[in-house]
C-alpha cells in the first residue's frame, strides 16, 4: 500500500492539508472560520509532532480539518468500531449484553483493569461489563474478548465499509498489535498467551528492535483511521444514525464516563462540559476523539465532534496540542473565551511498552 502522506505542519494549512466544508442550513449565515483556522495552525506548528485533526459541528455540518485525510494509528480509539459492531449485533438479536463470558489465563492482555485484578484469568463477566471496561477503562483484555465474540477484525472492518467508512481499519487483536509494536517476532499461538509469557517475550526484545518496531507501527496502515472519517463516525453516533436509540445511549453514556486522558480533550474546558470521548495511547501515539456538548447559550449551540490523532512527538507536547485544539474549538463555537487556557499537566503514568 502507498505510504501515508506527511506534509510539514510548520508550513501551516495548505490546499492538500486543509479540508474546509460548509453545509449550513440555507437560512443560516456561514461564520468566518479564519480565526479557528489560524489558531489551529499555530497549535500544530508549536506541537513539533505529526498531528491530524477534524472538527465538525453536528447540527450544522460545519467542518474543518488539518491532515484530515491522512491515516494515523488509532491505538485504543479502535475500540469504538469494535463496540459499534457488537451493539449492532445486539440490536440484530445475534448477541446479548447479559451473556456471561468466562475469561481464561490466555485471554488476559497487558494493560488495565483485568490484567491487574485477574492476571491469571478465572473470572466471568457479562458482555455489558466488558463493554464498560473497554470504553471507560480502555481495557485490552475486554477488547480482545469482545472482538473474538463478534467474529474478529474482518467482521468489524466489513461493517465499517457497509456504514460508509472507507478509512477506518480494524485488522488485528490487541495482543497482536502489542507484539508487532514491541518487536516480538513469531509469537506463539493465541492459546498460549498468558500474561507472564507476553511480558517475558516483550522484555526480551533488544532496544534497537523495539524502536524499529515502533517506527513500523507508526506507518503501518493496519488499525488506522483518518481524522475526517473518525469525526464523521462521531457525528453519526451523536445524530443517532449509527446505532439504534438504546445502543446509542449506552455507548455515549460509557464515553462520558471514560477515565482515561483527563489532560486531553477535557483538560481546558469548563469542568461541567459533557464530553463523550475515547482515547488511544502508546509510547509514540497520543489520541483523543469525542463529542463536546456546547452550552445552550453558545453562539452555535449543539454538539461538536472532534478527532485528534498525534504521533512522533513528546507526550506532554501532544497532550497539550490536543487540549488546546479542543479549547480553541470550544471558544469558536461558544463565541466566548475560556477563563484560562494553560498547559495541561503531564500524565502521572503511562505504560512503558503497552497500549491503551
Amino acid at each position: 500500500m502507498p505510504a501515508r502522506r506527511r506534509a510539514s505542519l510548520r508550513s501551516g494549512f495548505t490546499s492538500s492539508a486543509l479540508a474546509l466544508l460548509l453545509s449550513l442550513r440555507a437560512s443560516a449565515a456561514a461564520p468566518d472560520l479564519t480565526p479557528l483556522q489560524t489558531k489551529f495552525d499555530a497549535i500544530l506548528r508549536a506541537s513539533r509532532a505529526e498531528i491530524g485533526v477534524a472538527v465538525m459541528h453536528v447540527e450544522s455540518g460545519m467542518h474543518l480539518s488539518a491532515h484530515g485525510d491522512d491515516r494515523f494509528p488509532m491505538a485504543s480509539v479502535y475500540k469504538l468500531p469494535i463496540v459499534v459492531e457488537l451493539l449492532l449485533q445486539v440490536a440484530e438479536g445475534k448477541q446479548r449484553l447479559d451473556r456471561p463470558m468466562p475469561i481464561a489465563a490466555q485471554d488476559i492482555r497487558a494493560c488495565c483493569t483485568l490484567s491487574r485484578r485477574h492476571p491469571k484469568g478465572g473470572v466471568t463477566l457479562t458482555v455489558a461489563e466488558l463493554v464498560d471496561l473497554m470504553v471507560v477503562e480502555s481495557d485490552n483484555t475486554a477488547s480482545d474478548v469482545v472482538l473474538k465474540l463478534v467474529g474478529g477484525p474482518d467482521v468489524v472492518e466489513r461493517r465499517m465499509r457497509a456504514l460508509g467508512f472507507g478509512n477506518i481499519n480494524v485488522n488485528r487483536y490487541e495482543g497482536d498489535i502489542n507484539f508487532d509494536m514491541t518487536g516480538v517476532a513469531s509469537p506463539p499461538p493465541h492459546e498460549q498467551w498468558t500474561l507472564e509469557l507476553q511480558r517475558r517475550l516483550v522484555s526480551e526484545v533488544a532496544l534497537p528492535d523495539l524502536w524499529a518496531a515502533r517506527l513500523r507501527y507508526m506507518h503501518d496502515p493496519r488499525d488506522t483511521a483518518t481524522p475526517d472519517d473518525m469525526a464523521g463516525f462521531l457525528v453519526r453516533l451523536q445524530r443517532g444514525t449509527l446505532l439504534p436509540p438504546a445502543q446509542t445511549q449506552l455507548l455515549l453514556d460509557a464515553m462520558c464516563r471514560a477515565k482515561t486522558g483527563p489532560q486531553r480533550l477535557k483538560s481546558l474546558l469548563p469542568p461541567e462540559t459533557p464530553v463523550a470521548h475515547k482515547t488511544g495511547t502508546t509510547n509514540v501515539i497520543i489520541n483523543d476523539v469525542g463529542i463536546i456538548t456546547l452550552p445552550g447559550d453558545a453562539a452555535m449551540p449543539g454538539h461538536v465532534a472532534i478527532a485528534v490523532f498525534a504521533m512522533n512527538g513528546r507526550t506532554t507536547s501532544m497532550q497539550t496540542a490536543i487540549a488546546r485544539l479542543s479549547a480553541a474549538t470550544y471558544e469558536f463555537f461558544t463565541g466566548r473565551p475560556l477563563s484560562r487556557v494553560e498547559r495541561p499537566k503531564a500524565a502521572t503514568k503511562r505504560a512503558k511498552r503497552g497500549k491503551m
